[in-house]
């Protein structure tokens, strides 16, 4: 066989190749195009506070409805079969009302054209509400739960020294003036106000600054309108509700408190700051 009879070859079959190759390329991409997932990693989830199931959100675009259809699928009876969609964008996470009977709400405000939400917002779909989780948020807030934890295992320690009969319960630490504020009941209010569950006499604090709830083995925090605003790890919380872990940092109006989840103290009558 000849060199041009070779060459010809070659070049018939390189065609065919490059034609094969191009037709992998286009079927992965519509591959990926159909699935737009993400991968292994779940970008975000929305957590239920009730039932602290996380409902995982894989996909650029979630569409969140009773349909079994959807990619998340709630089956409370005044969700729409197609509710909302929510997606992931440059600028961050949106949501969009897919023009469902009972509306879509963000901290409490109705939802008419894509609106962004953030970590810790509560969104609701009618009336089931979820806390949205940014994955990358929640991992940036647990490093710096654990550069907190360091004054949290201290306060334990030196609580650790009472007496035998002591009992543990969540508290919210100030560091400046080295004080706990003990939460002894299930719904807590602090703020300057002498009425309130914990009196925090600064000018900063309002009357009735927040509010400390629990929720099952869970802690929540709302801001009761307050004027200063009340943040978690320098975050403020809007509207919404947050979680609060061990060694979250809290804001209110400025005065910064830590949040220790098992504070030991001798009884209820000897929390400071009552």
């Amino acid at each position: 066989m000849e060199f041009d009879e070779i060459f010809d070859i070659l070049v018939i079959l390189s065609r065919y190749l490059v034609a094969a190759l191009a037709v992998l390329v286009l079927g992965s991409c519509v591959v990926s195009l159909v699935s737009r997932q993400f991968g292994k990693r779940v970008g975000s989830y929305l957590y239920d506070p009730g039932s602290k199931k996380r409902l995982p959100l894989t996909r650029w675009e979630n569409s969140v409805g009773r349909s079994k259809t959807c990619d998340v699928v709630l089956s409370a009876p005044d969700v729409s079969r197609f509710h909302a969609v929510i997606s992931k964008r440059r600028s961050g996470w949106v949501v969009a009302d897919t023009h469902s009977s009972t509306g879509v709400f963000v901290n409490g405000d109705t939802v008419t054209k894509p609106t962004p939400i953030a970590h810790g917002d509560t969104v609701s779909f009618g009336s089931v509400g979820f806390t949205f989780v940014d994955a990358d948020e929640d991992d940036k807030e647990q490093e710096e739960r654990e550069k907190r934890r360091a004054f949290s295992r201290s306060a334990a320690k030196r609580a650790a020294a009472m007496k035998p009969e002591a009992s543990f319960y969540p508290a919210l630490i100030d560091e400046a003036g080295d004080k706990a504020y003990v939460i002894t009941c299930d719904d807590c209010v602090f703020g300057r106000d002498a009425d309130c569950d914990a009196r925090l006499r600064y000018p900063a604090v309002s009357a009735q600054h927040a509010r400390v709830t629990a929720q099952g083995d869970a802690w929540f925090i709302e801001d009761l309108g307050s004027e200063g605003g009340t943040t978690v790890n320098a975050r403020s919380i809007g509207k919404g509700r947050r979680r609060l872990r061990d060694g979250d940092v809290v804001g209110l109006g400025g005065v910064i408190l830590v949040f220790n989840e098992h504070y030991k103290v001798k009884n209820k009558s000897s929390a400071e700051g009552r």
